[in-house]
């Protein structure tokens, strides 16, 4: 006759040893979902500062700029002149859904620093020349992520740096990166936006604190239906 053998079911010590594990692996999740949240939460509120100083800086009246480092989106009155020799276009950017460039012309300072300002949207290779508006705003220097450098062909950039202007150019590095306020001759002037809204961190906030809320549901039940 054959014999069957049965393991032995694992002891009540390890059985408790297993439990308190699984309820520290569970605590630590929903420990680390409420802290998520919490950055989430943290986050729409700087962007929501950050825009409600942005628009306090835009509705003051322009400030005569002639040198220095200015405040950002802070109106400011350009005293210099117009560098379009060494205009440069970024390309691949987008405006209702077509493709085109920003136009990116330097600006002499007064006291002979360099500012970039981005004059607008053109949807193509062949923009107007700078007009007389010299009213601006200072902006960070745009972002972006790049796998490896990209050359420039002739004038046309993909992305902009003061090191790589300045290299291109053979200029002074620029000081600044500014916005038109308010272009002509058809340019259209793309405003910064904050690249996720407050909106979106706080939807991000919910959904983080939903899997809380569903890991504390999971830990009792867990708890209640495991206690020896």
């Amino acid at each position: 006759m054959a014999t069957i053998f049965i393991e032995n079911p694992p002891s009540t010590p390890i059985l408790a040893q297993r439990r308190r594990y699984a309820l520290v692996c569970l605590a630590t999740l929903i420990l680390i979902t409420f802290c998520m949240g919490l950055w989430q939460l943290s986050r729409a509120n700087n962007k929501q500062l950050l825009i409600e100083q942005q628009a306090k800086q835009e509705a003051l009246p322009p400030l005569p700029w002639a040198g220095g480092t200015p405040p950002l989106f802070r109106p400011l009155r350009l005293s210099g002149q117009w560098l379009p020799q060494a205009q440069i276009l970024l390309d691949h950017r987008i405006e209702a859904g077509q493709i085109g460039y920003h136009v990116i012309t330097p600006f002499q300072l007064s006291n002979h620093s360099i500012v970039l300002v981005n004059r607008g949207w053109w949807p193509d290779t062949q923009p107007p020349k700078p007009s007389d508006n010299t009213i601006v705003s200072a902006q960070p220097w745009p972002r972006y992520i790049e796998l490896a450098p990209t050359l420039p062909a002739d004038h046309i950039f993909q992305n902009i740096n003061p090191e790589r202007f300045a290299a291109w150019s053979k200029l002074p590095q620029p000081v600044a990166y500014a916005l038109m306020q308010e272009s002509k001759k058809g340019l259209i002037v793309q405003h910064s936006q904050p690249a996720i809204p407050p909106e979106r961190h706080l939807a991000y906030t919910a959904t983080w604190w939903g899997m809380c809320l569903a890991g504390i549901f999971l830990w009792r039940r867990f708890k209640r239906e495991t206690e020896l």
